[in-house]
């Protein structure tokens, strides 16, 4: 399932080599490598003989134009097989990755055409390892990974869960989309690398009673989306999330839950003061009720007509703006119903934003759920720009165009 958060298109300039090891996991890498080709990625492959008794070369030549190998003295393929990778591809990603591979890589091995390629190839290289847990926690395979690590190798570590023997541990290949995303961080510039990031995202809820909100159909989507941005571009993420638990996040980005307007900003606040580039995209309810009651209200204890005082929540992205510190870039996102100009104006300047992305949440193909959104974004420079409908997932990495040009690369 492709999620639309992490659903990033236009790499049709970059090549990827993927390596397809022995484990029981190997038929994933189909999957892979029609997830890296989603992007616009041409996809290369290798596989070993062990590989090859779980998965055929036929179906990975039946879905890709570029090369498949598959020993390293096959009479049909190129002569100089075991330098194709180095020569044409910017990563080479090797999923699964089995304990034998990781050991030959470790120590410079090279007497299949898998292991020959890894040690030619002077770019990227990501493993994702999938074996027994035993394996896995083994001093042999872990020194394997330090020494690796200590070349710069990147990794994609398994997952915890049951395993295809019946046992229950770490080792279960890791998820298509943390090896997609990880793979394309290493096709990406790393503008943002050595930067700390804020996000806020989705709705907040102000309760009545136990069984009773006040909220909005905000999705998270949009502050997802360039959570995982700025972590493909080198940042250092931190997301604070309204309750939309649904919302799919890899490992390397935790999210800190919260419920209520008051809760947001509290952790807004807190975590801000470290932040170089603060993100605000939550839709934060503005109001309250000004009562809540620990058990459910019934209907026959309120009379037909009856009236529920409210109160204001507090402004996250005014408060951030009156403290912000010299160098810290502010954004601020502007849901609304009607032309958002003169609305995103005002905001940009009320509340000391750098950058503010206003969106009509009234359109179809735009705003809350959606995973395309129509926005006019202005920054404190003058510039203003309204972007055709566009996926959340583009918007979000166009936006990190603009902030690393006009605010961090100066």
């Amino acid at each position: 399932m492709i999620l639309p958060h992490t659903d990033f298109t236009g790499f049709s300039c970059g090549r990827v080599h993927l390596g397809v090891t022995g484990s029981v996991s190997a038929y994933r890498a189909i999957e892979i490598m029609r997830r890296l080709q989603r992007a616009g990625l041409s996809v290369s492959v290798t596989l070993t003989s062990s590989a090859q008794e779980f998965i055929q070369p036929l179906q990975f030549r039946s879905l890709t134009e570029a090369p498949v190998y598959e020993a390293l003295f096959a009479r049909d393929q190129a002569e100089f097989a075991h330098l194709y990778p180095a020569g044409n591809c910017r990563s080479f990603l090797v999923a699964p990755c089995t304990a034998n591979i990781l050991a030959k890589h470790a120590h410079g091995l090279a007497d299949d055409l898998l292991s020959t390629q890894l040690l030619a190839f002077t770019s990227t290289i990501i493993h994702a390892p999938a074996m027994n847990p035993r394996l896995w926690h083994s001093f042999a395979v872990q020194n394997n990974i330090s020494i690796l690590r200590d070349q710069g190798i990147c990794f994609v570590e398994p997952e915890t869960g049951l395993m295809a023997c019946g046992e229950s541990g770490t080792g279960r290949l890791a998820s298509t989309e943390e090896i997609f995303l990880t793979t394309l961080k290493s096709l990406m510039p790393q503008d943002l690398s050595g930067l700390r990031v804020l996000v806020n995202l989705g709705p907040t809820q102000e309760p009545f009673d136990p069984v009773r909100y006040l909220t909005n159909p905000s999705s998270g989507i949009m502050g997802a989306s360039i959570a995982i941005a700025a972590w493909l571009r080198g940042a250092a993420v931190t997301v604070i999330s309204g309750p939309v638990s649904s919302l799919w996040f890899p490992r390397f980005i935790t999210p800190i839950y919260i419920q209520t307007a008051q809760e947001m900003h509290q952790a807004c606040l807190d975590h801000s003061r470290t932040m170089n580039i603060i993100c605000l995209t939550a839709a934060v309810c503005d109001f309250r009720f000004k009562d809540s009651f620990p058990d459910k209200v019934k209907k026959t204890s309120l009379d037909q007509a009856f009236s529920l005082p409210m109160g204001k929540n507090p402004d996250i992205l005014a408060d951030i703006g009156r403290q912000k510190k010299s160098g810290q870039i502010l954004i601020g996102f502007a849901a609304e119903t009607s032309d958002p100009t003169n609305e995103a104006r005002r905001k940009l300047q009320e509340k000391n934003l750098d950058m503010i992305v206003a969106n009509r949440i009234d359109l179809p193909n735009s705003g809350f759920r959606s995973p395309m959104n129509q926005v006019m974004v202005l920054d404190r420079h003058g510039r203003v720009e309204t972007w055709p409908t566009l996926p959340k997932s583009e918007i979000s990495l166009r936006l990190f165009d603009w902030v690393f040009h006009a605010f961090v690369d100066v």
